[in-house]
């Protein structure tokens, strides 16, 4: 966790999902879609590159590059992750999936090694996007996250082929 071994710095919860410590917060773009993968690929790492390519165009359309890092999983920018990656898969049905820090916090991040890897930093749209702008921290945070949680939804339909529906 990066603690020194005492009590973490933040509550912690175990899961079955792929990947090793992570951060949910607020901010977050958090999809975790549930798909049966007999209908695409029956193939994780297909399913887990297909998230990132998601999450790269996701990112393009915002003027961004976003990158895979070979070895690694998740999306990077500028040598940061901006998106982490964690699935796991019962008899090809998926459950965990992604998260992309948008207007994410990123502090709580210095209290834990994001996913065990610890020579890399994260980074967030937002500080992305004002970074781009010469520093301005001017953006509208919820139309930032509106934008990209629309813009994620409509990469993830055209690369698995499917429509969204929102649901009241």
């Amino acid at each position: 966790l990066g603690s020194g071994g005492g009590a973490p710095p933040l509550p912690l919860f175990r899961t079955e999902r792929g990947g090793e410590v992570t951060y949910h917060g607020p901010g977050q773009l958090v999809l975790y879609p549930v798909m049966d993968l007999r209908s695409f690929e029956q193939d994780l790492h297909w399913y887990m590159r297909t998230l990132e390519e998601v999450v790269i165009r996701t990112l393009g359309a915002l003027g961004l590059e976003g990158e895979r890092v070979e070895g690694l999983t998740g999306v990077w920018v500028e040598g940061k992750k901006v998106a982490a990656i964690g699935v796991r898969a019962k008899r090809w049905i998926t459950y965990h999936g992604l998260a992309l820090n948008v207007t994410t916090d990123l502090s709580p991040f210095e209290n834990i090694v994001p996913c065990g890897i610890q020579d890399r930093g994260v980074t967030s749209v937002y500080d992305l996007l004002a970074g781009a702008k010469g520093g301005e921290k001017g953006l509208d945070k919820d139309a930032l996250l509106k934008d990209v949680a629309t813009e994620l939804l409509n990469s993830f339909e055209e690369l698995f082929g499917v429509e969204y529906c929102l649901v009241d």
